[in-house]
């Protein structure tokens, strides 16, 4: 489907200028970078965490979110359980921006994911010259019109360019894509992203789904407010969790991740 926010944040993306140095083809080697999916696994036993550095929340009732400096930011979510950081890209509603990324990359040795909606080879160019580790990649774009190119090229082009693919979906019948994408890490959205929505019953049934095909290491991804929210994604074959709106609003960021761990002995197999 092609309705919603998607189509509308797809629709911004596209009209804002272009970047000539992004633009450009690259040239020379690229810099070796820190594996998000073996950063993920080495985590798993007490529950990865993968950290999101974000401006804005369009999915809340007030999107605006506090701000800590970047380098402020990484001192305060270095915790037991961290794999790696992830940081928006994307300008419109979502106040990211690359630069933002190539600043977190350069405040820490971890992976860092460049979170976007990514439609074309340009926003893979744009992840490679900002440090990151990986690009995300949404499954529900796939068969929408709004890509320039399958998720397959894509997913090549990425990883030509240095970077892992992690590779997002919502619900069951997305799953599919994966036959065709080859991914690194795969990522189960419990927010509807046509209506920004929160729908854990079909994002956790998305989750059990994706683990019973052997899809790994298996990220929960949004919605985690708290310890319930996180028991449920262990519980249902999570690795790890990416976490961001609630990092930012937390005034104690490293005892809410800290609350957040998997519960002993509850690994997934």
């Amino acid at each position: 489907m092609s309705a919603g926010f998607l189509a509308e944040i797809a629709a911004k993306i596209r009209s804002e200028p272009a970047d000539a140095e992004t633009e450009a083809s690259p040239s020379g080697a690229r810099p070796s970078r820190p594996s998000l999916a073996a950063a993920v696994r080495r985590e798993r036993a007490r529950g990865a965490l993968v950290v999101e550095y974000k401006r804005s929340s369009p999915g809340q009732a007030d999107p605006r979110l506090p701000v800590r400096p970047i380098r402020e930011f990484v001192r305060v979510t270095e915790v037991p359980g961290l794999a790696g950081y992830s940081c928006l890209a994307t300008r419109p509603r979502f106040e990211g921006s690359p630069e933002d990324v190539a600043e977190l990359a350069r405040s820490t040795p971890r992976p860092v994911l460049y979170k976007d909606f990514a439609l074309g080879p340009h926003q893979l160019e744009r992840a490679a010259r900002s440090g990151a580790s990986a690009v995300l990649l949404i499954a529900r774009l796939e068969g929408t019109g709004l890509l320039d190119r399958p998720l397959a090229e894509l997913a090549v082009q990425a990883r030509a360019l240095g970077l892992e693919v992690v590779l997002e979906f919502h619900g069951e019948a997305e799953l599919s894509v994966a036959d065709s994408v080859r991914a690194d890490v795969y990522g189960v959205n419990v927010r509807d992203l046509d209506t920004l929505a929160l729908d854990r019953p079909t994002g956790l049934a998305t989750l059990r789904a994706a683990s019973r095909r052997g899809l790994d290491p298996l990220l929960g991804l949004s919605g985690v407010e708290g310890p319930h929210e996180a028991r449920e994604f262990w519980t249902a074959g999570a690795d790890g969790l990416l976490v961001g709106t609630a990092v930012a609003r937390a005034g104690d960021p490293a005892r809410f991740l800290a609350s957040l761990a998997r519960p002993s002995g509850g690994t997934r197999t």
